[in-house]
């Protein structure tokens, strides 16, 4: 996505023409000169930022790491352009805080807003499914489903399923309630960056109605005691893929195998991998909203770069750039050359 050198480079612009290198050959008296830094494989380390945001919802390491070679080569651009003037060494200052910036810009800050943007709205695609809830809100409801799971033995209720779920909606409910209660304190600003770069959103489940949760929740607790029943029986359930019933049976059969396990390993294998398939369903919801990031981006990817070059460089960025560069000079005269 990243274009090396923005259009206030171009011809049209001759006072600035030599102060950063053109992604498009530049006709000068020594022939064409072609960046470097904007050849492959170098370039495409410019990229790396991008997928990384892209793909955060997923595997959020994986993202992170992916900045690495990207911020390296931004700053090897920068530095780049601050050094030299195409082929010949002329350092400056003034090149390099405008490549600076428009790195900043069109290859870091807007490139990450548009997919944390194309995430988030990927997300209200869960407003038209069966549930008629957020995508975010359905994986908020099954945080908190493993969390309850975790501490709420279900093999207690087996013959009891609507008090378990009753139990299980009494604290929901105060969670919603807290929930409510602290997302009236934070500030406007906050609340949009939490909901532009924070992976998890509690605040989405104060949001839809409590009947909408009501049958999500039910609908998945009554899911899980079916599971449940299957495996403890040693059947495969159905929403189970043949991998997951044999994660099933391995789990189990290391329960059985420790010395020092003292318990069910059935019901603690049945346990383990419910929280499992949770987390499966979670994960399904990444992919839409990473899906949604990657389309957005890509529908992005030249408004940022024209939007950057064209508004932000040449109408902010250069003429500022300019007013010091005559300041200093002209505070340097009065200071040093005057009689």
């Amino acid at each position: 996505m990243i274009k090396i050198t923005p259009y206030f480079l171009s011809a049209q612009n001759p006072d600035t023409i030599s102060n950063l290198n053109t992604s498009k050959d530049i006709n000068s008296t020594q022939g064409k000169y072609n960046d470097p830094l904007n050849q492959w494989p170098a370039r495409g380390l410019a990229y790396s930022n991008e997928i990384g945001a892209a793909i955060s919802e997923i595997a959020p390491k994986l993202g992170l790491l992916l900045w690495v070679p990207a911020l390296l080569y931004f700053g090897a651009d920068i530095y780049d352009k601050y050094k030299n003037d195409q082929n010949s060494y002329d350092p400056s200052a003034k090149r390099g805080t405008k490549q600076a910036i428009f790195q900043l810009l069109a290859s870091v800050i807007l490139p990450t807003a548009a997919v944390k943007v194309g995430q988030k709205t990927a997300s209200i695609i869960g407003l038209i499914g069966k549930h008629k809830l957020t995508l975010q809100t359905q994986e908020e409801l099954h945080h908190f489903t493993i969390d309850y799971i975790k501490q709420n033995k279900i093999r207690n209720y087996a013959n009891n399923q609507e008090e378990y779920y009753k139990k299980f909606a009494e604290k929901l409910a105060n969670h919603i309630d807290e929930t409510k209660k602290e997302n009236k304190f934070k500030n406007k600003t906050k609340k949009i960056i939490n909901w532009l770069f924070n992976r998890k959103q509690p605040e989405a489940v104060i949001m839809p109605t409590p009947e909408k949760i009501t049958q999500y929740t039910k609908a998945n607790i009554e899911q899980i005691f079916k599971i449940r029943e299957k495996l403890v029986n040693n059947k495969k359930p159905n929403e189970f893929t043949d991998k997951m019933f044999e994660t099933f049976k391995q789990i189990k059969r290391k329960f059985a195998m420790s010395a020092d396990y003292h318990g069910d390993a059935t019901e603690d294998a049945a346990k383990q991998v419910i929280k499992m398939f949770q987390k499966k369903q979670i994960f399904k919801n990444k992919l839409l909203k990473t899906l949604g990031g990657f389309v957005v981006l890509g529908l992005m990817v030249k408004p940022i770069d024209k939007f950057v070059e064209l508004f932000i460089i040449d109408k902010f960025v250069e003429p500022s750039l300019t007013f010091l560069q005559k300041k200093q000079i002209n505070e340097f005269k009065n200071k040093n050359m005057t009689a």
